[in-house]
């Protein structure tokens, strides 16, 4: 979210790279809480806000600012990431193909396709992820509509 390299996320968290990787990577073990706690405070010094879950919603991350220029489709890759889908699985479900997704996803088209939008954000809807508005005091994000949409996700997830 920050859009910078993962060399210079590591970097800035004081963890190697294939640190970073392997938190990011959903098969592995119970990550080392130091490490972790690192990168959140690396990611907050850029403006990224971790959302905890309540018994209405679930997890969930922002940006601390607004920015009236951010569309909505940029927050379809951070979905992506919360749903643990590659960009092929999305392609897949969505029926979107994946090289439009990409570009969807970096805002890289002089005409958005409307259709395409709807199909990838419906996918991230029914699989349980909400889209946060642009709000005056706050960015947007995206969060797990529902607490025990988490949980099914790390369910989803040990059984791998």
């Amino acid at each position: 979210m920050t859009g910078e390299s993962q060399k210079a996320l590591a970097a800035r968290a004081n963890v190697t790279e294939n640190v970073l990787k392997l938190l990011e990577n959903p098969d592995r073990k119970q990550p080392d809480p130091e490490n972790l706690k690192r990168v959140k405070v690396a990611l907050e010094a850029k403006g990224i806000v971790f959302l905890p879950a309540s018994e209405a919603v679930g997890d969930g991350v922002r940006f601390a600012s607004a920015v009236a220029t951010r569309d909505t489709t940029e927050f379809f890759r951070y979905a992506r990431a919360l749903l643990d889908l590659s960009i092929d699985e999305m392609a897949e479900l969505s029926g979107v193909g994946r090289i439009s997704i990409g570009r969807i996803e970096r805002n890289k088209l002089t005409r958005t396709p409307e259709d395409a939008v709807k199909k990838i954000r419906q996918v991230i809807f029914d699989k349980g992820v909400a889209i946060l508005p642009e709000e005056p005091e706050v960015g947007g994000g995206v969060r797990f509509r529902t607490p025990e949409l988490v949980e099914t996700k790390k369910r989803r997830l040990a059984e791998r």
